[in-house]
C-alpha cells in the first residue's frame, strides 16, 4: 500500500488521531513521512511496534524500532487481534485510520516497489519527493504545461493572419509562463515587473477601463469581433483555468496561500489578453471607419465621373533633375550664385536652368543632370528606378518634399561637392490641378486615383497623385522609366477612371 501526503491530508483532519495503523509492506512517500512528522503522529505496522520513520517499507518485525519506547505487551497483543480480525483487504475509513478515504478499498498485499524503481502511478513533485499524478501541484503544471501549447498554436494561427505583433506579445508570454513553472518547481520566489510593457497595476487599470485606454465598451464577445478576438478570448479563458488550478494546489482549507506570487501574476495574465483583445478590437473599428470613409468618397467621385465627360489630361516626361537649396548652390557653383532660365516649363513659374551638375553614388555616377528653378529650402533629386541602380542607391518612392526615410549621395559641381545624407527619390507618379479643374473632376488635393494612358502600348497606372494649387497647369508626370514603358508619344493623353 502506497501512504501519500494527500491521502494523509485529507482524512487526518477529520479525525486527528495520532496513531496510524498500517498494513505489512506499506511505502510511505517523502512528502507524507514530512506531513506525520509535522503532526507528531505515530505509525504502527500491524503486529509491531512503532516505526523508525526513516524508513520507508515496513514489512516484518525486524524493521519495527522504537522511538524511545515501546507499547506494553498488552497492547500489543490487543493490536495484534485487532488486525489478526480484519478481513483480506482493509476498507479504511475515519474511525480505524486517519488517512482513509471515502468509500476507497487497498489491498493489503505488499506493493512495495524494488530499491530504486519508482511505482508508474506516482511522480516526483521535486527531487527526492514523490507523490500521486493527481496530486493538485501536478495537476497544475499540467494545465500550465498545456496552456504553453495554446499559446504555440496561436502564434502559428496569428502567422499565418498577418498578426506579426500579437505573435511577439505571445512569445513574452511564453516565456513568463516558462518562468513561472521554474519557480515554483524550485520553489523560488517569483519576480516580474512588466508585461506588454505594463506594469501589474497598469495592466489591472487598462483592462478594468478598456473605453478610457482603447475607446472600446465591455461588451459580450460576439462573432462580429473576428477570430483573431476569438482566439484571445480562448487564451484569456485558458489562462483564467491554469490560475484556478494554482489556487486550488497552493491554498489551505483555511483560506491562507503559500504562492500569491505565482496568482497574481496568472491573474494578470487575463487581465493581458483582454487588453490585447481590446486593442485589436479597436484597430479593427478605426479600419473599419477609414475603409467606410474611403469607400464614400470613392462613390461620390464615380458618381462625378459618370455624371461628367471623360476627363482627359496631358501626359509629361520628368527627366532625371535636381532641385537645389541655395545653400547648396552656392556650394556647387560659388557664392552668390543665381540660377540661369534656359527654358520655361509647363508648370507657370518653373524653369530648366542652364546648369547641371554630376551625382555620384556608391556605384557609379550620372553626368549633365538638369538643374530646375527656382531654388527651394530643401535639396531634392528625381530620378528613375534605372537611375538608382546604375548609381547603386535605394529606390525610395516618395511625394515631392517628403525625404523621411530617403537615401543621400554626393552632389558635384564647378565650384565644390555636396555631401547630401537624404532627399533622393523616386517621385510618386502624379496630376498637377488647377483648383478649378480639381472642383470640375470631384477631386481635391492629396486624393489618389488611377490613370489610363493612351499610346501604342496602354498602359493603367494606379495610385497617382492628386496635387492642387493655383499656380499648377493640368498636366500628369511620368518618369522617364514610366514613359518608356508605355510607349509615351507626344499626343498621348491620360484617361481619368477614378480612385
Amino acid at each position: 500500500m502506497i501512504v501519500t501526503e494527500y491521502e494523509l491530508r485529507a482524512n487526518w483532519h477529520k479525525n486527528k488521531e495520532k496513531l496510524i495503523i498500517l498494513p505489512p509492506g506499506s511505502v510511505i512517500t517523502p512528502s507524507a513521512r514530512d506531513f506525520i512528522r509535522s503532526k507528531g503522529i505515530d505509525v504502527q505496522i500491524e503486529g509491531n511496534g512503532l516505526q523508525d520513520l526513516h524508513k520507508t517499507t515496513f514489512s516484518t518485525a525486524a524493521q519495527s524500532l522504537s522511538r524511545g519506547h515501546q507499547l506494553k505487551p498488552t497492547e500489543e497483543s490487543k493490536s495484534h487481534q485487532d488486525t489478526q480480525a480484519q478481513t483480506a483487504t482493509t476498507v479504511m475509513n475515519t474511525g480505524t485510520n486517519a488517512f482513509a478515504t471515502k468509500n476507497t478499498t487497498v489491498s493489503t498485499t505488499p506493493t512495495a516497489a524494488p530499491a530504486g524503481v519508482k511505482p508508474e502511478h506516482m511522480t516526483h513533485l521535486r527531487a527526492g519527493v514523490l507523490v500521486t499524478k493527481t496530486h493538485l501541484v501536478i495537476a497544475y503544471r499540467g494545465q500550465l504545461d498545456l496552456f504553453q501549447g495554446d499559446l504555440v498554436e496561436s502564434q502559428c494561427y496569428f502567422q499565418q493572419a498577418g498578426e506579426e505583433k500579437l505573435i511577439l506579445h505571445l512569445e513574452e508570454i511564453s516565456a513568463l509562463c516558462r518562468q513561472l513553472m521554474v519557480s515554483e518547481v524550485k520553489q523560488e520566489p517569483f519576480q516580474w515587473s512588466t508585461l506588454l510593457g505594463l506594469s501589474s497595476e497598469e495592466l489591472r487599470e487598462r483592462s478594468h477601463h478598456p473605453k478610457k485606454y482603447y475607446g472600446i465598451d465591455h461588451t459580450p464577445l460576439s462573432y462580429t469581433h473576428g477570430p483573431i478576438v476569438a482566439r484571445l478570448h480562448q487564451l484569456r479563458a485558458k489562462s483564467r483555468e491554469v490560475e484556478l488550478y494554482a489556487n486550488r494546489a497552493f491554498t489551505a482549507e483555511n483560506g491562507e496561500c503559500s504562492r500569491t506570487d505565482l496568482i497574481q501574476a496568472l491573474n494578470r495574465l487575463s487581465s493581458a489578453f483582454y487588453i490585447l483583445a481590446c486593442e485589436v478590437r479597436s484597430r479593427m473599428t478605426q479600419e473599419g471607419q477609414c475603409q467606410a470613409k474611403k469607400e464614400v468618397q470613392r462613390e461620390s467621385q464615380q458618381e462625378c465621373l459618370k455624371e461628367a465627360p471623360i476627363k482627359r489630361v496631358a501626359v509629361g516626361i520628368s527627366n532625371r533633375h535636381i532641385h537645389l537649396s541655395q545653400t547648396d548652390l552656392e556650394a556647387l557653383f560659388g557664392a552668390s550664385y543665381t540660377l540661369t532660365v534656359q527654358k520655361e516649363l509647363s508648370q507657370p513659374g518653373q524653369f530648366a536652368a542652364k546648369e547641371t551638375v554630376s551625382l555620384i553614388g556608391p556605384k557609379g555616377r550620372l553626368e549633365k543632370v538638369r538643374v530646375l528653378g527656382p531654388v527651394r529650402k530643401n535639396t531634392q533629386v528625381e530620378i528613375s528606378v534605372t537611375d538608382c541602380f546604375k548609381l547603386g542607391v535605394k529606390p525610395v518612392i516618395r511625394d515631392s518634399g517628403q525625404h523621411e526615410g530617403t537615401p543621400g549621395l554626393k552632389i558635384e559641381g564647378p565650384a565644390g561637392i555636396v555631401e547630401l545624407t537624404s532627399g533622393v527619390m523616386v517621385a510618386s507618379r502624379h496630376i498637377h490641378l488647377h483648383p478649378e479643374d480639381a472642383q470640375e473632376w470631384c477631386l481635391k488635393d492629396g486624393d489618389r486615383i488611377c490613370v489610363k494612358v493612351e499610346s501604342p502600348r496602354p498602359i493603367t497606372y494606379e495610385d497617382v497623385l492628386i496635387r492642387v494649387s493655383d499656380q499648377y497647369h493640368k498636366e500628369l508626370h511620368l518618369d522617364l522609366d514610366e514613359a518608356n514603358a508605355a510607349l509615351i508619344e507626344a499626343s498621348s493623353q491620360g484617361i481619368l477612371l477614378g480612385v
